[in-house]
């Protein structure tokens, strides 16, 4: 029997594990008259963000060098090596290809976005409700205190929203006001139709984030629900070990996808940053490169270009 399976199996709604629920009577806050309550979503967004908080000091302080020589620079612990890893797989395989000279920069943003999703994803395939309902005597009350938070639209759209301002932000500060030049990459005589459907393509691109992840994140848990339901639709021994066993087959692919999105998500907020910023700041670097070159007194072109291509008079 699967982690997941056991909150499904003991829900009386097969659905309800996947749907947010209100942990709190009264709203946490009231925004322009709009009550804003306490999730099992919200909750586990700060579960993950408070693990992060745990996870990262301890492993930086693993990771620091303690000494002189070889020894000294190596990772102490598996969690702490696991971490570094993947860390490095990121900022040389991911992330350095598409922004290049400026990974270091950012790079502290994308190990941020991908294990804070990393971290939901994982965290909504622990049983946290029913494991403390257990421990409370059977209380219902504590059903639904866990879940996963990136199945939920308005937790995804929140991460797509801080990427779409990130994307920008970093393309205005690399580029300056020539950013918005790329919004009009043809001639200007054909900005009345390239501008508005830059504008869309870049209100797009959020919205594909926030969908997929979403999207993927919830498909696991419906097929999985659906699954375990025909045990109490035929109520046979037989569906009930095939459910049970596809269940289990199910849970390692959820596994395999809660790394996969994280990846994906991230992965895409990289492109979307070099699509614009990244352009703009190497086209300038090569721009100021080539002129410094061909200026060079050592260059042979420098010297004989000039010759042989004598100014016009």
């Amino acid at each position: 029997m699967t982690a997941l399976a056991l909150p499904i199996l003991a829900a009386d709604d097969l659905m309800s594990h996947v749907l947010p629920h209100r942990l709190s009577r009264e709203p946490l806050l009231t925004v322009a008259g709009y009550p804003f309550y306490l999730t099992n979503h919200v909750l586990m967004t700060a579960v993950a963000a408070a693990l992060m908080l745990l996870v990262f000091p301890y492993v930086a302080a693993r990771v620091r060098t303690h000494g002189p020589g070889v020894e000294g620079h190596v990772t102490r612990g598996r969690l702490a090596q696991l971490f570094e890893t993947i860390c490095q797989f990121l900022r040389d395989e991911v992330v350095r290809p598409a922004l290049g000279d400026l990974t270091d920069k950012y790079i502290k943003f994308i190990w941020t976005l991908f294990f804070f999703i990393l971290f939901c994803n994982l965290l909504g395939m622990v049983p946290v409700g029913p494991i403390l309902r257990f421990l409370a005597g059977n209380d219902p009350h504590l059903e639904h205190w866990g879940g996963t938070a990136t199945g939920n639209l308005a937790i995804t759209g929140g991460l797509a929203l801080i990427a779409f301002v990130t994307i920008h932000a970093v393309g205005i500060r690399e580029s300056g006001l020539k950013y918005f030049a790329h919004f009009n990459p043809g001639p200007w005589y054909m900005a009345p139709l390239l501008v508005p459907l830059e504008i869309i393509g870049s209100l797009v691109k959020p919205f594909a984030l926030a969908v997929r992840l979403f999207a993927n994140m919830v498909a696991g848990h419906l097929v999985l629900a659906a699954l375990l339901g025909l045990i109490f639709t035929f109520k046979s021994y037989g569906v009930a070990v095939g459910s049970v066993v596809g269940a289990a087959a199910l849970s390692m692919l959820e596994l395999f996808v809660a790394f996969l999105q994280a990846y994906i998500f991230t992965f895409l907020t990289v492109l979307f940053i070099a699509s614009g910023a990244v352009h703009e700041h190497e086209h300038s670097g090569h721009e100021a490169g080539h002129a410094e070159h061909e200026g060079h007194p050592g260059h042979s072109h420098g010297r004989h270009g000039a010759e042989a291509h004598p100014a016009p008079h």
